[in-house]
């Protein structure tokens, strides 16, 4: 399936905000990233996961003209909780 970027997606401050979270967290894990949207390409989330478990989750929904993100620094038990979404 092919995905279309959330909002902002190569952003500087989106990059930025994950280089930051990388850093805090030692690095990238294996693997480093999945991503989900709706079929119309309107919401979905995408995940970034560090080396120590942690998870940068980005909600993100778009109607229109209008683009929305919000981000969550998850610990790693929940992650588990969204791994099956």
């Amino acid at each position: 399936m092919q995905f279309e970027p959330a909002p902002d997606d190569a952003s500087p401050d989106r990059k930025e905000r994950i280089l930051d979270f990388l850093a805090r967290h030692g690095g990238a894990a294996q693997p480093a990233q999945r991503a989900d949207q709706d079929p119309l390409g309107c919401r979905g989330w995408t995940e970034t996961y560090a080396a120590d478990g942690y998870t940068l989750r980005c909600d993100w929904s778009r109607a229109g003209s209008h683009e929305e993100m919000q981000f969550s620094e998850l610990p790693p038990h929940a992650r588990e909780s969204h791994t099956n979404e």
